[in-house]
C-alpha cells in the first residue's frame, strides 16, 4: 500500500478536539474559498488589477503555479532571490530590483512563518501591493500577526491540509478590495468531489468497514466505462486524479482554466474543511516534523534544511537538503514515497547573487509529514532516505 502524498479521509479524520491555539486562514473574516491555491492567486491577481504591462515580482524557490496566473492575465514576472531561510533578499531588490513592480508575493515555505514585518515596510515605502502567499501554511503566526494577515491579499491551499480534492482561499486585508462573485459548481462537479474523498479514503485503507465496499463500486463503475468506450486499460488509482510528476509539471506551466478558477468550491469539499477536527492536524504534523528532524539530524549526505520548528505553526512538508539528491529522487517516485521537488523552475529564472533559491530546487526535497501518515509510512520514508542518500557509517 503507498504512501498517501495528501491528507485522505478517514475514521481517524473526525477524531480530536475541534479547534487548536493556532490561527487557521478559515478564520479569517474577509475570505472566499475557490477550487485551488492556484485560482486563489490568480483571483488575488485580478483584485489587484493586474493585467497586460503590470510587473509582479517572484521568488527564484518557486512552483510553477506561482507563476502561471501571472502569464494567464498577461503580466510580466520578475524573479528575486532568497537567504538561506527563505526570506527575500530585500538588500538586493533594493538595489537591482526592476522599476515600478504591482506586486510581490512572497511564500510561507513548508508551512514555516516567514518574518513578515519588514517586507510589509518594503512594500509600504514604494506603493507596492504584498500578496502573501500561505499555501504551505494554513495555520499560525508570522511574528505578531496571524498567518494571512500581513499581505494585501493573501492565498491557502485547502488539499495541503484537509481531505478535499480540491480547494484554495482568498483572503483580503485591505478595504478597498472586494472579494469577486464565483459561478457555482454544477451537479456532476458536487458528485464528483464527494465520491473523490470517498474514493480516496478506500484506496488508502482508511475507512474500515467500508473500503471493499467503495473499492468495488469504483471498479465496477471503471469497468462499465469502458464497456462503454469499448475497451481499454483501465487507470492506475492516484490521488485525486493525480497526473504523473512530468505531465503534473507541464499542466502547472501552461495557462490556467479561466472558468475553473472563477468556479466556487464544490459542497463537499467545503464542508470538509470547516468541520474536520483542526487539533489532530496541527499535532500530528508537528510530530512527524520533528520525527524526521531527529532521523536525519548529524548524518552524513543530508540534514534538516529548517531544523528548528516555530511553535506556532503546522508544516505542510519537511524539507530535507540532499548533498546528492539524484537519481535517488527519481526512485523514490518510483517507489511510490511521499516526496517532492521544485526542480522545474520557470524558464527565464537568472542566476542571482547571494541566491539560495536555484540550489534550494536542486537539493531540497519535500517530505510529506502530514497527519494522515501512518507510523509504517513514516518509517519507510526514512528507510528509503537512509538507502539512497546517506552515507554508511565506517
Amino acid at each position: 500500500m503507498l504512501a498517501p502524498r495528501l491528507p485522505v479521509i478517514g475514521w481517524r479524520t473526525f477524531a480530536g478536539a475541534a479547534q487548536v491555539d493556532q490561527h487557521s486562514l478559515l478564520d479569517h473574516p474577509r475570505h472566499l474559498p475557490t477550487t485551488s491555491g492556484r485560482a486563489a492567486i490568480l483571483l488575488a491577481l485580478e483584485c489587484l488589477n493586474v493585467g497586460p504591462g503590470d510587473l509582479v515580482l517572484l521568488p527564484s524557490y518557486h512552483c510553477p503555479t506561482m507563476v502561471s496566473p501571472v502569464k494567464t492575465l498577461g503580466a510580466d514576472a520578475a524573479f528575486y532571490p532568497i537567504d538561506e531561510h527563505g526570506v527575500p533578499r530585500l538588500d538586493w531588490l533594493s538595489a537591482h530590483g526592476p522599476a515600478h513592480p504591482k506586486a510581490l508575493l512572497v511564500p510561507h515555505y513548508f508551512g514555516l512563518p516567514q518574518p513578515m514585518d519588514a517586507v510589509r515596510a518594503w512594500c509600504d515605502a514604494r506603493g507596492i501591493a504584498l500578496i502573501e502567499d500561505c499555501a504551505h501554511a494554513m495555520f499560525g503566526r508570522a511574528g505578531a500577526r496571524p498567518i494571512g494577515s500581513w499581505g494585501d491579499v493573501a492565498i491557502a491551499s485547502l488539499t495541503k491540509f484537509f481531505p478535499t480534492p480540491e480547494g484554495g482561499i482568498l483572503a483580503l486585508n485591505r478595504a478597498d478590495l472586494t472579494l469577486p462573485p464565483l459561478t457555482p459548481a454544477g451537479r456532476i462537479e458536487q458528485v464528483k468531489a464527494a465520491s473523490d474523498i470517498l474514493h480516496m479514503g478506500a484506496t488508502h485503507d482508511r475507512l474500515t468497514g467500508l473500503n471493499r465496499l467503495i473499492r468495488g463500486a469504483f471498479a465496477l463503475k471503471s469497468a462499465l466505462r469502458r464497456v462503454v468506450s469499448g475497451g481499454g486499460a483501465p487507470a492506475a488509482p492516484s490521488q485525486y486524479g493525480e497526473l504523473d510528476e512530468s505531465s503534473e509539471i507541464d499542466a502547472n506551466m501552461a495557462l490556467i482554466d479561466l472558468p475553473l478558477s472563477h468556479r466556487a468550491l464544490t459542497r463537499a469539499s467545503g464542508w470538509i474543511s470547516r468541520r474536520v477536527p483542526r487539533r489532530r492536524i496541527v499535532e500530528a504534523r508537528r510530530r512527524n516534523y520533528a520525527l524526521f528532524t531527529e532521523a536525519f539530524s548529524g548524518r552524513d549526505g543530508v540534514h534538516p534544511l529548517l531544523p528548528i520548528l516555530p511553535p506556532d505553526c503546522a508544516p505542510y512538508v519537511f524539507p530535507l537538503w540532499v548533498r546528492t539528491p539524484d537519481p535517488g529522487y527519481l526512485e523514490m517516485r518510483r517507489l511510490g514515497v511521499p516526496v517532492s521537488r521544485w526542480d522545474r523552475l520557470w524558464p527565464g529564472v537568472p542566476a542571482l547573487p547571494g541566491d539560495a533559491g536555484k540550489a534550494w530546487s536542486h537539493h531540497v526535497l519535500q517530505l510529506a509529514c502530514h497527519q494522515d501518515l501512518t507510523d509504517a509510512d513514516l518509517r519507510r520514508i526514512v528507510e528509503q532516505v537512509e538507502r539512497l542518500f546517506i552515507a554508511p557509517a565506517r
